[in-house]
């Protein structure tokens, strides 16, 4: 068994998201709780835990304690500016999506597909004119660019340090 429950839905982590949201909402008119969900969307702790559960589930790790130590720490030298942000999809995952895209193999793929990808890959915020929108033509190492920095940004659950 993977100890997964079967309630879960699709995206890991929502469970938790839902439960804070729910505490949240019971308590909405307590200036603590007010607070408490402040701080908890100030630094992202849902998409943290969420982020972090995907990759547990991505990579089931044999000690998941000592790997989600590492995840964090991995976090922190990113946002010290020392290290790369822990991604769950490699340069090879991003261009193979855009060949299944690609089924034509023209080297393009239109916006509709772009906005799709990127949506499947979990990037919410995204470039929406992207280099060769003004033709429908967005190229292999356009979708790459932009899905790496789309998957960067929902993936630094922090303010980076200046």
């Amino acid at each position: 068994s993977s100890g997964i429950n079967a309630e879960w839905p699709l995206r890991p982590g929502y469970k938790l998201y839902f439960e804070v949201e729910r505490i949240m909402s019971v308590a909405s008119n307590n200036p603590k709780s007010q607070m408490a969900e402040a701080y908890v969307q100030k630094h992202r702790i849902p998409e943290l835990f969420e982020n972090m559960t995907a990759a547990l589930i991505h990579t089931q790790p044999e000690n998941a304690k000592k790997f989600m130590i590492k995840y964090l720490e991995t976090l922190k030298m990113y946002r010290e500016e020392k290290g790369d942000y822990p991604a769950m999809f490699t340069d090879a995952n991003i261009t193979s999506v855009f060949g299944m895209l690609d089924v034509t193999n023209n080297g393009y793929i239109s916006m509709e597909q772009y906005r799709s990808a990127l949506k499947t890959l979990g990037v919410k915020k995204y470039n929406a004119r992207p280099d060769g929108c003004e033709k429908d033509q967005i190229s292999l190492n356009t979708f790459l660019t932009e899905a790496k920095q789309g998957l960067e940004l929902s993936s630094a659950n922090f303010v980076k340090l200046s």
